[in-house]
């Protein structure tokens, strides 16, 4: 029980890496307060099987691209827990846009979701992190990496590293007390690589070195230690399966 009687905030959290990280958290003993804003339905279930495992849970519907939604999630983090132990980043989403069909608003839109979510959520969470340590740890994505990119997720790309930025700075304002750091995924089997051709799916297992994607649960356990430990900060871990080796 690595995590018991902590809190965790845990954004995106209805599917995928989200709800990955969730289930293995209230398994670990955390209070888990789930947020999402695409599917209420999903995020009500998840909170369901968090409370079948015995966990104390709570799930919040926001819109974390406006500081409104933000402060609504932590208003409910203050009034249930009045303390808060550790935030996860996780909320974000890709948006495939050609370069020709960008403009003003899709930027933003890309900026908000995967970058400003992320800035804002830190600077409400951390009043709250009133105990002896906390932890921050942030989604990001080997998209982020200079040495990295993808055709039509430009915006995108761009959020991403500069949440890479945005953790080694904060790491170093708020170093020694609250450790801030990230998780640079690759290829994770959620359910959209379900929703692609095989032989695309087939392209892509091709070029990863372990020869297949990984799984949300793998996935979580890297944020179950980035949420425990005492020595990283400002660090991003790759668990990409040797992806990045390739340098594309």
């Amino acid at each position: 029980m690595l995590l018991s009687n902590k809190t965790a905030v845990i954004t995106g959290a209805s599917s995928g890496i989200g709800k990955a990280i969730a289930i293995l958290f209230a398994k670990n003993g955390a209070n888990v307060v789930l947020c999402s804003n695409t599917s209420t339905s999903d995020g009500e279930s998840v909170l369901a099987e968090i409370k079948n495992l015995g966990s104390d849970a709570l799930y919040i519907s926001a819109d974390l691209r406006h500081e409104n939604g933000i402060e609504k999630l932590f208003d409910a983090v203050k009034k249930k827990y009045n303390s808060l132990d550790i935030l996860i980043n996780n909320a974000g989403r890709t948006f495939n846009i050609p370069l020709e069909s960008m403009n003003e608003e899709t930027f933003i839109n890309d900026i908000q979701t995967n970058l400003l979510s992320t800035v804002l959520c830190s600077k409400h969470a951390i009043p709250l992190m009133t105990n002896a340590n906390g932890w921050i740890v942030n989604t990001s994505s080997i998209r982020g990496f200079d040495y990295t990119g993808r055709a039509g997720i430009i915006g995108y790309c761009a959020a991403k590293a500069g949440v890479n930025s945005f953790t080694k700075n904060l790491a170093h304002d708020l170093a020694p007390r609250i450790f801030v750091n990230a998780v640079a995924p690759g290829f994770v089997h959620t359910n959209y690589i379900d929703s692609l051709e095989k032989s695309m799916c087939d392209a892509w297992i091709s070029n990863i070195p372990i020869g297949r994607f990984i799984k949300p649960e793998e996935i979580a356990e890297v944020y179950v230690l980035l949420a425990t430990s005492k020595i990283f900060t400002g660090t991003i871990i790759t668990p990409d399966g040797g992806y990045s080796i390739l340098g594309r």
